[in-house]
């Protein structure tokens, strides 16, 4: 188990120490394992976010570390075991969350009273309880292993009508699990190609197409929550790849829709996740007001300083951004990057926040120190995030290329020229980025012209015609490596060059 995810788990389980017999602290302290509980609150409090930090704070040793290793695998064994001392009733948000964990407990425990003996019989609690439908209506594997549990005590009771009842319905739960799981499967694809850049996702809009139609047709079959929640999934993902916001806009109220025909599902969690999406599509549809109004929404729900509010947040930074509502996006900035949580949050989550530091410094250079930004290390900085996703060179090498203009360091941004005209050649295909073409050829416009911004605007006026948002046109949804659109973006360029 990764340290972030004992992080989490710990985390939860302090928040809710109220709903144990006991505070979690004492499953911790053990003669046998004296620094068990010393590792649970240094992961807890966040002093440590690594196994090489928690090895050498316990045992001033690296991870490899046998003691260390032990001690790491009694903590993640005692963590289960806290699991299954959970309330579901207390802690669970939604009906969903409550049933799923049910089915669970009951399925194990009858799995266990079942195997205890050749002979022994699931009691007629659990039998009761595993022929209650509603507890896995959300769970098709958890429902095959109910209906074989209970075809298989029936027969062990002699009860051939009701084997051959629970057979039948073992098959068709089968059926839906096998139906469900490739759903399942299909989504994890395409969420490899999101995660991989917008190069993976143009080569990949065929298969992501192709898995949408399949994933509508298994859903109008089975209609269950499972087909819904991942075909949905999946259509997101499609009209993502495909630029089709209108698509994602169509699924969000479908989406919508369906919670409302089961509120038992909708939770303050799923609220918040429908509107973070709605609102991304309003970012690229240019609809700011709309999305101002789902931001309050999942602003309202989500738990602050989570891995989930930091995305929260960075998704309302851009809206602001895109809005020109720039000293609000300001205050979105330092709101994250000194929360007290930030340090904590993983490199890709942290390092997208210091990629949005030069557009801040130039469109309010009075307000952002323009100290804090490496100015010339093109591209030098930043490590994980442009290897795992190559998109955001783009988005850094604009952003030191303006802040560079508005400090009027002229000189060294003709030396680099050739490589900006290198780059676009090589790397920028106007297929997948037709408006960072469009742009970027602009910008090798106005180094070719030594900066003259009268001159160059005259020459890429038809270019800049296309950028306007002119409803109905093939440019006119944004591109996701905007943090400024480049039709607000350029006009502000010309302006910092009559400066000079």
């Amino acid at each position: 188990m990764e340290l972030s995810e004992i992080k989490l788990l710990t985390g939860f389980f302090a928040k809710n120490r109220q709903e144990y017999l006991s505070p979690p602290e004492v499953y911790f302290t053990d003669k046998q394992y004296p620094e068990l509980l010393r590792l649970y609150k240094e992961i807890t409090s966040g002093k440590v976010v690594t196994d090489e930090e928690a090895a050498l704070k316990i045992f001033n040793q690296p991870a490899s570390h046998i003691p260390y290793q032990k001690l790491k695998s009694e903590l993640e064994d005692r963590l289960v075991h806290l699991v299954y001392g959970l309330n579901p009733e207390k802690l669970m948000s939604s009906m969903l969350g409550r049933r799923t964990f049910r089915s669970y407990l009951y399925v194990g425990a009858a799995l266990i009273t079942r195997q205890l003996n050749t002979t022994t019989l699931v009691s007629d609690f659990f039998s009761h309880k595993l022929n209650e439908n509603a507890a896995f209506t959300n769970d098709a594997m958890m429902q095959c292993i109910a209906d074989l549990t209970l075809a298989d005590r029936m027969a062990v009771k002699n009860q051939p009508d009701e084997f051959y009842h629970f057979k039948n319905k073992f098959k068709d739960s089968l059926e839906r699990f096998k139906m469900e799981s490739e759903l399942l499967l299909m989504q994890r694809e395409l969420d490899i190609f999101q995660i991989a850049s917008n190069i993976a996702q143009y080569k990949n809009v065929t298969t992501a197409k192709k898995y949408y139609h399949r994933a509508k047709e298994i859903h109008d079959k089975f209609q269950s929550f499972a087909s819904h929640y991942h075909y949905t999934n999946i259509a997101f993902t499609y009209g993502y790849f495909a630029n089709d916001f209108k698509l994602i806009d169509e699924i969000l109220n479908e989406r919508e829709e369906f919670y409302r025909q089961h509120p038992e599902y909708f939770s303050d969690l799923q609220r918040s996740i429908l509107a973070q999406s709605r609102m991304l599509a309003c970012i690229h549809l240019r609809k700011y007001e709309e999305g101002k109004e789902e931001a309050r929404v999942f602003l309202q729900k989500m738990d602050q300083n989570s891995a989930d509010w930091l995305l929260a947040l960075e998704n309302y930074f851009l809206l602001c951004m895109h809005s020109g509502n720039y000293e609000q996006a300001l205050n979105i900035y330092f709101e994250a990057t000194q929360s007290e949580q930030f340090v904590n949050f993983n490199q890709e989550a942290k390092e997208r926040w210091y990629y949005f530091e030069p557009y801040l410094n130039f469109i309010l250079p009075d307000h952002f120190p323009k100290e804090s930004i490496n100015l010339l290390g093109f591209l030098d900085e930043i490590t994980y995030y442009t290897s795992h996703k190559e998109d955001n060179n783009i988005i850094i090498m604009i952003g030191q290329i303006i802040v560079m203009i508005e400090l009027g360091q002229f000189d060294k941004l003709l030396e680099r020229t050739m490589y900006l005209e290198t780059y676009v050649q090589k790397y920028v295909d106007k297929r997948i980025y037709p408006r960072t073409f469009i742009f970027l050829n602009m910008m090798i416009q106005l180094f070719r012209n030594n900066f003259n911004g009268e001159k160059t605007s005259l020459n890429v006026q038809k270019q800049f015609e296309e950028l306007k948002p002119v409803i109905d046109l093939k440019l006119f949804n944004v591109e996701g490596l905007e943090i400024i659109p480049y039709d607000k973006l350029w006009p502000e360029i010309l302006k910092k060059l009559k400066k000079h």
